[in-house]
Order: structure tokens, then sequence, then C-alpha cells
């Protein structure tokens, strides 16, 4: 008898697993592009009528778990369709989320995540500067300025000015962001003073 009982058991517990991986199948192949791609804009829309909420009203809480519930989105939707076009879009949402949110280990996490499939990404120069400035105030990670500074050096269509920026910080490589900012503003006074002689 508890033989019996026992393989009764097995075959429900069976029964009921396949059942479940039926659903989870079935629910994935009603995932399609545009059915997840109007999910996103639906939290898209959420958040902005909470954030134009907060503008008006400072008392306005906003609710950190529709934040979290748009990363998930955009994150299922990379990770269940990684060559659509629309992945680029998901991976730069989920990063500047993170960066709203003040989580920003996650947010260089997916910024490099970005940068790493998609090098030629729109706004690389802005995500490479992020990434850098993470590093060098955050951090004080030399390689990790280094890797970066040397990233956006390599762009063509730099203008001067930044390009002689990100020279200027490989430079003084060995100085930390305030000990780089002193130097900076004693290198403004001294141009100003050679520019303006009294």
């Amino acid at each position: 008898m508890k033989k019996i009982i026992y393989v009764f058991s097995v075959l429900i517990v069976f029964a009921s697993c396949n059942s479940n991986n039926e659903e989870v199948k079935e629910e994935k192949e009603e995932m399609t592009v545009e059915s997840m791609k109007a999910s996103i804009k639906e939290m898209d829309d959420s958040l902005k009528v909470m954030m134009d909420e907060a503008i008006k009203s400072p008392e306005y809480k906003m609710n950190r778990v529709a934040y979290h519930e748009a990363i998930n989105r955009n994150k299922d939707f990379y990770q269940t369709f990684p060559n659509d076009p629309y992945a680029e879009k998901a991976l730069g949402k989920i990063a500047g989320i993170y960066l709203q949110l003040n989580i920003e280990e996650e947010a260089v996490k997916w910024r490099d995540t970005l940068l790493n499939n998609y090098p030629n990404t729109e706004d690389k120069i802005g995500l490479l500067e992020l990434q850098m400035n993470y590093y060098d105030y955050n951090m004080n990670n030399k390689e990790k300025i280094k890797h970066y500074a040397n990233r956006l050096l390599a762009i063509e269509n730099l203008s001067e000015e930044k390009r002689e920026q990100y020279e200027f910080r490989l430079e003084h490589i060995d100085k930390s962001f305030e000990e780089l900012i002193e130097l900076q503003i004693i290198g403004d006074m001294e141009k100003v003073k050679t520019e303006h002689p009294q």
C-alpha cells in the first residue's frame, strides 16, 4: 500500500512539474518583440506620470518598486531578444534607471554591458565619460581611468577640448580627483595672469 501511495505521489509531482513547464513554455512563446516593447512603454509612461507628480508636489514619494519593474522589463527584453536592435536601447534604460536610483555599481555594470555589446552606441562619449568619472571620483582606480580615457582618445571625431581634458587626466594619473581639480584651478589662474598681466 505504501508503495502505491509513493508511486502515485511521484506521478502527481511529475505531472505538476510538466504542467508548470508547459505554462512557462507557452508564456515564452507568447512573448514577442512587440509585446515586450509595449510592456516597457507602459512602465515608461508610468514613470513619467510619477516624475511629473514629483515635480508638482515636493511631498510626493517616488515608487522605487516601479523603477525596479521597469529595470526588470528591460532586462527581460535584452535577455530574450539580445539580437534585436531595441536591445541596445533597453541596456541604456537599465543603466539610466539604476543611475536615477543611485545604485551606482549596477549602473556601471550595465553601462559596460552596453559599451561592450554595442561599441558604436549613440551616446558612446557620454557613457565612457560616466565610466571614467565613476572610477576617478569614487574609486581612484588608475587602471580603469586609463582604460576609459584611452577609449575616449581613440574616438576619431573627438573635439580638441575633450581630447585635451583626457590627455591632461592621463598626464596626471598619479593625482586623485581632488588633487586634479586643484591642479586645474591653479593652471586656470596662471593662464589668466599670463593673458591679462597687470
